[in-house]
């Protein structure tokens, strides 16, 4: 099989070795498998299990930021009378 040789800063490095399933997957099979995971999307299920599968902590906001918010929606809005504002 040919080989290329590709350079890559060390974040997208760090994101790439983060990607692994296992210690020993070389970056070719990482590459591989999410471009096809890319390519082929199996719909939004999928989605949300590798959501999960990479931690809720990287795409779901704080408790505290959920609270805050919970806290902002039961506050009750004054109307605005569209009338007036033109």
């Amino acid at each position: 099989m040919a080989h290329k040789t590709i350079s890559l800063d060390l974040q997208a490095y760090d994101a790439l070795r983060s990607r692994r399933t296992t210690p020993t997957e070389s970056f070719s099979q990482v590459v591989l498998r999410l471009a096809n995971s890319v390519a082929n999307p199996s719909g939004g299920s999928a989605l949300v299990d590798q959501l999960l599968a990479e931690g809720e902590s990287l795409w779901f906001p704080p408790d505290s930021e959920l609270d805050r918010l919970d806290a902002i929606q039961r506050q009750p809005r004054p109307r605005r009378d569209r009338r007036s504002e033109s």
